[in-house]
């Protein structure tokens, strides 16, 4: 399948095809994907998901979230739910189930910032992503959550720092989100009350934004505790020099 794949019914649907890593060389295309949660997925967009090859789909939701929404079943592929959220209840990344009032009282910035400095660390869901990214029989992977943004976007940093390449990249990647997911946003507001103030609106639509500092924070962090982003893979969740050579040629160009 050499053609750019396209999904017209999930929203903040896009490869890391193409994404330059290790020595130069190019992420192969149409094998690594992000994006919104899969349980509005067209009988179209399904029948073209079941056309790529030995196909993992990792929903990083919540098992609550999962159950309330499912996916819709892709024939052949691996589904598996890994919770990615931190243990810290006081940071949340299900934004979309945030009620207007919580949302209106919420200080947006101190709080994502928080989300994703907790993020990369004592995550089960990165220690099986590695592992999904190793397995020979792996030949495509999904990465998504309920919007394919915060847990996505951790989850996809993680990705191409395996595959080398530069935070430059891996930000641009991650703020490419924006614009995305305007139609999520929509529906979800059209269904407050219209009592609810501007401040509550405008907070949403940040919640729905990717901004760099909020993934600058779970790299900086990283290299707080670490000193390098290597030293945090190696030691937060095993990968060795063989592993990270392996999955780099595995999923880039030779």
């Amino acid at each position: 399948m050499t053609q750019e794949i396209i999904l017209e019914s999930i929203a903040n649907f896009r490869q890391l095809g193409g994404l330059i890593g290790a020595d130069g060389r190019k992420v192969k295309p149409n094998r690594l994907f992000r994006c919104s949660a899969l349980d509005c997925l067209s009988e179209q967009d399904t029948h073209t998901l079941e056309q790529l090859p030995a196909l993992t789909i990792l929903d990083y939701r919540d098992s609550h979230e999962a159950k309330a929404k499912p996916d819709r079943q892709v024939l052949g592929a691996c589904y598996l739910n890994l919770p990615a959220n931190p243990p810290d209840l006081a940071v949340d990344a299900k934004v979309v189930e945030f009620s207007p009032q919580a949302i209106e009282a919420l200080a947006v910035d101190r709080f994502m910032t928080q989300l994703y400095q907790q993020l990369p660390f004592h995550n089960p869901a990165w220690r099986q992503l590695i592992t999904t990214l190793s397995q020979a029989e792996t030949q495509s992977v999904i990465q998504h959550c309920a919007i394919g943004k915060d847990r996505t976007g951790v989850g996809c940093a993680l990705t191409l720092l395996l595959l080398g390449c530069d935070e430059s990249t891996i930000i641009e990647n991650y703020l490419a989100t924006n614009g995305q997911l305007d139609s999520i946003g929509q529906r979800a507001l059209d269904y407050w009350p219209t009592t609810i103030s501007d401040k509550a609106r405008n907070n949403f639509r940040q919640l729905l934004s990717a901004e760099e500092e909020w993934l600058v924070a779970a790299l900086r962090e990283i290299k707080q505790r670490y000193g390098t982003t290597d030293r945090w893979l190696e030691q937060e969740y095993g990968v060795t020099v063989a592993q990270r050579q392996l999955i780099q040629n595995k999923w880039l160009t030779a």
